[in-house]
């Protein structure tokens, strides 16, 4: 591990406290919060002063002080991260510059800092967004920071295209207002429709030349209504097709769960020609292999 990155003035003192039993000298890195909009979902909005994450950068360099006094504290670096799924590099530039105006604060005090971590939060193209240009956006950093190490965390620009999620169509049904199409997938599968409106791109695997075309709303099993993987998208169905969510890579199987009694889906690893399953599907009997009965 390289360090603790810590969020509050409370984190600290317990880290020390536990590096002080241990008699050992924690590494240790601040959070600050930089009161950015990073103009995203307000789920994954991290760096205003309404969110819950990081230290005001205003009263961070108090922190830093103690931690740097403390005989059981080593100082190592600063920490901002500022949101997910961010199209825009204003912000991270934003930030950046409040950033390394406290970094030369603490050096006026005496106060190394070794590295910087920016974070991650570069966002992808779900929607057809306009998306930020990558070197450009490492050019401006490096332009800005000079020789400092710098930590960017861009997990989901890295995976989150790479993902596909796939899903079979059970059932159509159609009313006077609305048509559905119960597919085996569900919200325990891929959150993201239901928790944050979110789009996904949906594309036919297997079509059949007679199916019925219309506006389909692509639902799940699930016993509530906010059980839905897309809305309102044009395709031609028969029950049998094969549909696959794209840009699924990124807080898909990390955020899917066994609501409703539902095995998490299996993962397969495609390369080129070749393919491999690299995590089996749960059975049922998985759910409930760390249960116990009470005994009276």
């Amino acid at each position: 591990m390289r360090c603790f990155n810590v969020e509050s003035d409370s984190e600290l003192e317990r880290i020390e406290a536990i590096a002080k039993s241990t008699g050992k000298k924690a590494p240790i890195s601040i959070r600050v919060n930089p009161n950015v909009d990073a103009k995203t979902h307000p789920y994954i909005s991290t760096g205003l002063k309404a969110n819950k994450f990081g230290v005001d950068i205003d009263e961070a360099i108090n922190l830093y002080k103690k931690a740097h006094q403390s005989q059981h504290l080593s100082v190592q670096g600063l920490d901002c991260h500022i949101g997910s799924q961010i199209t825009d590099v204003a912000p991270f530039l934003d930030a950046l510059d409040k950033v390394l105006t406290l970094v030369e604060q603490l050096n006026a005090h005496g106060i190394n800092i070794h590295h910087l971590d920016l974070g991650g939060g570069v966002g992808i193209d779900y929607e057809g967004e306009q998306t930020i240009n990558i070197q450009a956006y490492i050019n401006a950093i490096i332009n800005k920071v000079g020789p400092t190490e710098i930590i960017l965390e861009p997990g989901r620009a890295i995976v989150g295209n790479a993902g596909i999620f796939i899903t079979k169509v059970e059932f159509l049904k159609q009313n006077s207002e609305h048509s559905f199409a119960i597919v085996d997938g569900a919200m325990n599968d891929l959150l993201r429709p239901s928790f944050y409106n979110a789009y996904h791109q949906v594309l036919p695997i297997t079509q059949t030349p007679t199916g019925t075309k219309a506006q389909w709303d692509l639902v799940g099993p699930i016993c509530e209504t906010g059980d839905f993987l897309a809305k309102n998208r044009t395709l031609s169905l028969t029950e049998g097709d094969y549909l696959a969510l794209m840009s699924a890579g990124a807080y898909g199987f990390t955020m899917s769960s066994n609501y409703n009694t539902r095995p998490r889906v299996a993962e397969v690893m495609v390369s080129g020609e070749s393919h491999q399953c690299v995590r089996e599907r749960e059975t049922v009997q998985d759910l409930y292999v760390k249960e116990r009965l009470y005994e009276i």
